[in-house]
């Protein structure tokens, strides 16, 4: 494959660079003097979604154009991708002269993009560029507003994603009519909007995180039948501690509005959640003690109920006995192996609904595929970021399975 698109893209004098891992890419891409990149999902050492969040979080590659390219199908990816910051998303297989085609329309508009580089284009706020020109300018932490809709894929699903993006742009408007001069408005993707303030005006941006609410429940939207639909949002204000870096200010901002969730929706919260708050279970097949050590302390951090078993055979009698709200399979496990668990789950009414992430070292695309067809929602490739895949396992957790999923 990378042969092919060195041929197929190495044309009017472009030089083409090739990378089989993502290591390997995010070196190179450090150097920050890449113009476009096209990036499989399917990676030797990582999923290709992790690549592209590193790149969008780091300002020498925040605007770099990225083209997706992946056997990988389904809505939720695509929307995945598009979420982190791709520009385009092609699954394979395709026509090597369309690719072409969209290739050239990408670096076409790169040259306006890098004049517009701090907006997003569907809903015309700060992209994430923009929102750290802000944040790494400011001499202390702003204060930070992240509104996240509820069940807007749920939402794109039912009504299509040109409903979405309308929703977007309309919510965006009232965003910025509600931020005036207080505040700074973003789009991270999706149904993600982030206001940021001076420090000192975190009580004024909880005010505005309610107006904000109240406008998202007055957005007129009806359904492909014609029926009305109401969408809510669930608001996290915060004020990060010194030193905070955006990334983490979002993280914490996250991790509140998931716990806040199991409470109730359509809120905007400016507290943190009761302590020892247990907000779902989660059932976690590993038998290496490092892996596990580390899962079992970032996903109980998110204050989740974490139950482990480091034998395959154990944790399916242990899933039939007690469903939980998410399970977390390693691969290669004594008892039985964790696609053949994936398998039976599937198989089992009970397991219709419930999110299930396979994390494993096999990171072959004939694994990755099989992983999917047999069920899957998401596939993880060791070593995995604690913090990326709290994030995963919090977007399934919110969502359950995807009506789209395999």
């Amino acid at each position: 494959m990378c042969y092919l698109l060195a041929s197929l893209l190495g044309r009017d004098g472009r030089e083409v660079l090739t990378a089989e891992l993502g290591a390997q890419a995010a070196e190179r891409l450090a150097r920050g003097d890449i113009d476009l990149v096209v990036l499989d999902l399917i990676l030797p050492d990582m999923d290709g979604r992790t690549l592209l969040g590193q790149m969008r979080a780091r300002p020498e590659t925040a605007v770099t154009p990225v083209v997706v390219v992946t056997a990988r199908s389904g809505e939720d990816i695509r929307q995945d991708c598009y979420a982190l910051g791709a520009d385009a998303f092609t699954e394979k297989p395709f026509d090597a002269e369309a690719f072409a085609e969209e290739v050239d329309a990408v670096l076409g508009r790169s040259t306006e993009r890098r004049r517009a580089s701090l907006r997003d284009h569907l809903s015309g706020l700060l992209n994430r560029a923009g929102l750290h020109d802000v944040w790494d300018g400011a001499d202390v932490p702003p204060a930070l507003g992240l509104v996240q809709l509820d069940g807007f894929m749920s939402f794109v699903e039912r009504c299509g994603w040109s409903a979405g993006e309308q929703v977007v742009r309309d919510l965006a408007g009232a965003v910025s009519a509600a931020a005036g001069d207080v505040a700074k408005a973003a789009h991270m993707g999706g149904g993600e909007f982030v206001l940021v303030a001076a420090a000192t005006a975190s009580a004024a941006l909880a005010d505005i995180a309610e107006d904000v609410l109240a406008a998202v429940r007055t957005l007129p939207l009806t359904d492909p039948a014609g029926d009305p639909v109401r969408l809510t949002a669930t608001v996290a204000v915060l004020r990060p501690s010194p030193q905070t870096s955006l990334e983490e200010a979002l993280e914490a901002a996250r991790r509140r509005i998931f716990q806040t969730r199991e409470r109730g929706w359509d809120r905007v919260v400016a507290d943190d959640p009761e302590p020892g708050t247990v907000v779902a279970r989660v059932l976690v097949a590993e038998d290496d003690e490092i892996s596990a050590t580390i899962l079992l302390h970032r996903l109980q951090k998110e204050g989740l109920e974490v139950v482990r078993f480091d034998d395959g055979q154990q944790a399916y009698e242990a899933a039939l006995r007690d469903v939980p709200d998410l399970v977390i399979l390693d691969v290669k496990m004594p008892g039985m192996d964790g696609f053949e668990v994936l398998e039976r789950l599937r198989g089992t009414a009970a397991y219709a609904g419930v999110p299930i992430i396979m994390l494993t070292s096999m990171g072959r695309e004939a694994d990755v595929v099989r992983g999917f067809e047999l069920g899957a929602d998401d596939y993880i490739l060791k070593p995995f970021s604690p913090v990326e895949l709290a994030a995963r396992v919090r977007r399934l957790l919110a969502r359950g399975r995807s009506a789209s999923a395999v």
